[in-house]
């Protein structure tokens, strides 16, 4: 670790005299920027967070911390501690501007061990349906507009967090709310980042603020971003040469925090007063949070404790081993439920998750799917698609039909009588109000119809469109 003086001499430092009160005041707005940044990079990625060479570790580490502490007064301990198990809940939004601003499509309850460092995380997918006092049965991704519009006590941080810890019958001593801006904003003010693309992937279907898409395409190597593109390239879902899972996009996301980390987390940035507060103003926008400066510390300390191997992630979904299942409610919307019909496995699993086995991450199982559009409607299998990203399965390629005078929604089913994917035909029906068969017609067969081999089902859309219950004629 770098002798402090050594610190203060390169950021241009040492010769500058000033007051004992302002520099401690300073410290205690650097530590709580750092903070922040910590809280938003954790809703795109556990890795980052609780990384083991994390500049956090180094910080929390120094003399002259430890000294400060006492005196700032920033040195409180963490609720949970005391019964070894510190249990957060993360919500990502698209925030104000964006549709459905207060809709919260990233979902995580987290838990640490203070005395060993190991953390988990538990995915909530956003179509799991919860009751909400005094409203009725909705989407959990639909909890937080509720808290947050109808003045609930906390916010609709405290609402989700709420109804999470009724679920898994634990309590959630902190909650994260995040603005997702704000990571554009942030790249942008420290000049950019360098992310090394593994694979050359192009996504047809990224939606613009206008509400319509727009064509992206990423070029494998390593390059510089700004916040616009780098934005981009950890939200895109679409994308193919197997980057439209969401398996796939976690890795992307978490490629571009570790370059946010590696450009925020430098002494020059740290050191470098203008830009702290700079970035202190735009985190206060868009975070909401429960953590009290008093406890800034005391996460720093903890999470230098976390190494890689001693972090356990799940993801709750209705696949043969999932504990989540598909249903549609009586007006027809998509929506998870527990497979058992109560919660207990999902307790099970949340209160014991420390002591269970990791979850195998299979990308071979996810429903590969070809859309296309049977009708004379410019457009409709690319709208289409947006239903597939709720059900997480795999766009391999939107097109138009050679035939176009389809009335009703047709699913050819590819899968040569697969059992495991059989439920997935059922959901599809259901959805689509289509009818399904085994036998590709000629006209499909015929045409070069890009990644046939690799589909499980294709779908061509009739003119009498229905998605999730609603139908129209077109």
């Amino acid at each position: 670790m770098q002798n402090l003086d050594q610190i203060k001499r390169d950021a241009g430092y040492l010769n500058i005299k000033k007051p004992k009160s302002k520099f401690l005041r300073f410290i205690k707005v650097a530590f709580f920027v750092l903070l922040v940044i910590f809280i938003i990079s954790s809703s795109f990625s556990y890795k980052v967070i609780f990384s083991q060479d994390s500049i956090l570790k180094g910080i929390g580490q120094l003399p002259i911390i430890k000294q400060v502490r006492q005196i700032i007064g920033l040195d409180g301990k963490i609720l949970g501690e005391d019964d070894d198990r510190t249990n957060f809940l993360i919500l990502g939004q698209g925030g104000v501007g964006h549709e459905g601003p207060y809709l919260t499509d990233t979902i995580i309850f987290g838990s640490i061990k203070p005395s060993t460092g190991q953390v988990t995380m538990i995915s909530i997918p956003r179509d799991f349906l919860v009751e909400i006092p005094e409203k009725g049965w909705y989407k959990i991704n639909a909890v937080n507009a509720f808290g947050q519009t109808g003045n609930y006590k906390g916010g609709g941080s405290k609402l989700v967090a709420d109804i999470v810890s009724n679920i898994f019958d634990m309590p959630i001593h902190y909650w994260f709310r995040v603005d997702f801006d704000a990571f554009k904003e942030i790249i942008d003010k420290v000049g950019g980042v360098e992310v090394c693309v593994d694979k050359s992937f192009t996504d047809s279907l990224y939606p613009t603020d206008n509400f319509d898409y727009q064509t992206l395409t990423f070029t494998a190597g390593c390059q510089a971003m700004d916040g616009d593109m780098a934005l981009k390239f950890s939200r895109s879902r679409h994308g193919n040469n197997g980057e439209g899972s969401d398996f796939a996009r976690a890795a992307r996301q978490q490629k571009v925090i570790l370059a946010i980390k590696d450009k925020i987390f430098d002494w020059k940035t740290v050191f470098n007063p203008n830009l702290i507060y700079s970035l202190l103003e735009m985190s206060e926008k868009n975070v909401q949070t429960n953590v009290k400066k008093s406890e800034i510390i005391n996460f720093m300390d903890i999470a230098s404790k976390v190494v890689d191997n001693e972090i356990k992630r799940r993801v709750l979904d209705n696949s043969p081993s999932g504990l989540l299942k598909a249903e549609f409610t009586e007006q027809g919307a998509y929506v998870l439920v527990p497979r058992v019909n109560d919660y207990s496995e999902l307790r099970n699993l949340a209160q014991n998750i420390f002591i269970l086995s990791e979850q195998p991450q299979n990308q071979e199982q996810q429903i590969k799917v070809i859309i296309l559009n049977g009708t004379k409607t410019e457009g409709l299998a690319r709208d289409t698609a947006g239903l597939f990203s709720s059900l997480s399965y795999e766009i391999l390629n939107t097109a138009n039909s050679p035939r176009q005078d389809y009335e009703k929604t047709v699913i050819y089913d590819l899968t040569n009588g697969n059992q495991e994917k059989k439920d997935a035909l059922k959901i599809l029906k259901q959805a689509l109000h289509a009818n399904a068969t085994k036998e590709l017609p000629e006209f499909l067969n015929n045409q070069e119809i890009e990644n046939l081999d690799k589909a499980d089902f294709i779908i061509v859309i009739g003119s009498q469109v229905c998605l999730n219950g609603s139908c129209d004629d077109i």
